[in-house]
């Protein structure tokens, strides 16, 4: 019997772990948004209809959720977005014109990932890690972003590494900052058991085999250690992003 492909649908008590809702809550429904191919792993983001009607709670059902998104009224890092089942993922900005109002998506040590309010200010730019580097035609590099992104910058410029972490405008992809990933910048905690935590990173252990080097940070619970894989730097000596208190 043949394949019937992917299914359109995805079921409540189905969803990824890191997703804030009530798998149970017959109230709720069955079906839940089901995120669509996009910049993010689907085990590690946000469908665009879950955050303004359950974590922002703007709408009330995803019926007023379409009505604002057709109307503009929701930008993703620059751009209008009008499919609700977009995914959302680390670091991406959100800005809600209507009410004039932007957050950015961070790590949660209590769900993942969670939605925090920023200033107009902060909403102009967004941090995406270097997750590997290639040479293309002409001697270029090109830097593989988190976020699925993809810039080219000159061959000359070797200052640019594998875990390093660029602050760029959105959504015209300027470069206007670089971040080592090295010892004494500031760091979060992004998978694993300590994600959430952040802190100065006061220690690279560089280990081989998968996941073997490990980067010590200072966090406020104490000194922490996690595979180099797991950081995400957001600054150097102070963050350049604002980091919310959680309970």
């Amino acid at each position: 019997m043949g394949s019937k492909g992917n299914k359109r649908h995805q079921k409540r008590l189905a969803t990824p772990g890191h997703l804030q809702i009530r798998r149970k809550d017959r109230s709720a429904g069955k079906f839940f948004f089901k995120t669509n191919a996009g910049p993010h792993s689907k085990d590690f983001c946000l469908p665009l209809g879950h955050v303004l009607r359950d974590l922002l709670k703007v709408t009330n059902n995803s019926k007023e959720s379409k009505f604002i998104v057709n109307k503009n009224g929701v930008i993703i890092d620059g751009i209008s977005r009008k499919d609700l089942n977009f995914p959302i993922g680390l670091m991406d900005v959100i800005e809600l014109p209507e009410i004039n109002k932007a957050y950015r998506i961070l790590a949660s040590k209590n769900h993942g990932l969670m939605v925090s309010e920023i200033t107009k200010e902060e909403s102009k730019f967004k941090l995406c890690r270097i997750n590997n580097i290639t040479t293309v035609k002409g001697g270029i590099q090109q830097l593989h972003l988190h976020d699925g992104r993809n810039i080219l910058v000159k061959k000359s410029d070797t200052k640019y590494k594998t875990r390093g972490t660029l602050k760029i405008s959105v959504p015209n992809q300027e470069i206007l900052d670089y971040f080592e990933f090295k010892e004494n910048v500031q760091g979060m905690i992004y998978r694993g058991a300590h994600t959430g935590l952040s802190g100065m990173i006061s220690k690279l252990t560089k280990r081989f085999g998968v996941n073997a080097s490990i980067a010590q940070i200072a966090t406020s619970s104490g000194e922490i250690n996690t595979s180099y894989d797991y950081v995400f730097v957001i600054g150097k000596k102070d963050t350049v992003i604002d980091l919310p208190m959680e309970e």
